[in-house]
């Protein structure tokens, strides 16, 4: 996050030195929400663009296990279960080509694909913020047909995004009480669904820039 942030919202984030986290940085009075909100707006929008590169990344703290909290878990012998997160290897130059294709496309096709961005660094994303990002990307394009020739997607997969995001279960982070389907995809599929539908659409814009 700190290299993409590097090329995309310059000198925002740094690494503390002091402890394991991130630092933001951004000119104006500390004391100021308008300012504050800014900064947490950046950031988010910043997480999604990680997400979207890699959907294993950019989980945050608080969304392992949000309903009991962080720490080991123990049996009655005394043995511990510790959960990491996932690990992955890149390359500093692959960060940095993304990173300008995300500036690029953001600039370009401003604000649907900030708000898509937004969404998909929110916390504890649903089904509802993922058919979000679909939406946008109906007004961004101008209709279904558009996004599907642009992006590289079917309309069976949209179809099977919007039957499991309004059929998955509320307990399940599904976006209606009644459901009157079945969900084919679980949230983790549409997750990974939606991560490489935004990548796509970093790159499309990226590449179509005016």
């Amino acid at each position: 996050m700190v290299e993409m942030g590097k090329t995309i919202f310059p000198d925002f984030v740094h690494q503390n030195p002091s402890v394991n986290g991130l630092r933001l940085k951004i000119k104006g009075d500390y004391q100021d929400d308008v300012i504050l909100n800014t900064a947490a707006d950046q950031f988010q929008i910043l997480l999604g663009i990680l997400r979207a590169w890699r959907p294993i990344a950019g989980q945050r703290k608080d969304e392992i296990r949000p309903g009991i909290g962080l720490g080991s878990i123990r049996n009655e012998h005394g043995h511990q279960l510790i959960k990491v997160g996932p690990a992955y290897t890149t390359s500093g130059s692959e960060v940095e080509a993304y990173a300008r294709q995300a500036k690029v496309a953001c600039e370009g096709s401003w604000p649907f694909l900030r708000n898509a961005l937004w969404l998909n660094g929110r916390r504890d994303r649903n089904a509802a913020d993922f058919y979000m990002v679909y939406e946008y990307a109906v007004m961004d394009f101008g209709d279904k047909k558009k996004v599907t020739a642009a992006l590289d997607v079917t309309e069976k997969d949209l179809q099977r995004l919007k039957s499991s995001t309004n059929n998955l279960a509320p307990t399940d982070d599904g976006r209606h009480a009644k459901c009157s389907g079945t969900a084919e995809w679980s949230l983790d599929v549409q997750k990974k669904f939606i991560s490489d539908f935004i990548k796509k659409r970093i790159i499309y814009r990226a590449g179509n820039a005016a």
